[in-house]
């Protein structure tokens, strides 16, 4: 018997076997702030900390005194919208959980604004429910009736195959690429008419 014929066949399971990944995010509207973590099989790959200042994004890593400033038509910033697009389709949906807490320092006010969030998100998870019906989508909130607070968190649970990455991170350079040049050039282009 030949051995090499198997060598096909895990290379052909490596790429299709479905990769396990997660995303975190927690976010406080009042400070514009909060913190994202992308773990692969419970493994952290990255966490940093992040502050939206107008139309900049401040980035720093968890342990590090190192910050980055993203200007939101950088080139990082578009690659990251293209790979979203060209990877949401191709994943599949595990799990979705949104927390929040809120409060307004009036206790009818506080109730009032919990139950339009949990109208709005019971609708928002409708829609993706008819899309990705295998998905679990979870619901929590704590409302505080006597402080004034405004913070989200999620947690996404996909899985996804590795030619399905690869793919998407190839088309994805491409599409950057392009936006990121026409970008430039009328940027040039309103420079040279003033």
């Amino acid at each position: 018997m030949n051995y090499y014929l198997f060598i096909p066949f895990v290379i052909v399971l490596i790429l299709f076997f479905p990769i396990k990944g997660e995303a975190r995010v927690s976010f406080n509207v009042l400070d514009f702030s909060g913190a994202y973590g992308i773990f692969v099989y419970n493994l952290k790959l990255q966490h940093r900390l992040f502050w939206i200042r107008g139309k900049k994004i401040i980035l720093k890593k968890e342990n590090s005194i190192e910050t980055k400033e993203l200007s939101l038509s950088s080139r990082e910033v578009i690659f990251v919208e293209m790979f979203t697009n060209q990877i949401k389709d191709k994943t599949r949906l595990r799990k979705l959980s949104v927390i929040y807490t809120l409060g307004v320092d009036d206790a009818f006010l506080s109730a009032m604004l919990g139950g339009y969030i949990n109208f709005a998100l019971t609708t928002f998870y409708t829609t993706i429910k008819n899309k990705k019906p295998t998905a679990t989508l979870e619901i929590a909130d704590t409302i505080s009736y006597n402080r004034q607070v405004c913070q989200f968190a999620a947690t996404i649970s996909i899985s996804i195959s590795l030619f399905d990455i690869v793919y998407s991170l190839l088309n994805s350079v491409i599409l950057t690429w392009k936006k990121y040049a026409k970008i430039t050039l009328k940027a040039e282009s309103k420079n040279t008419q003033a």
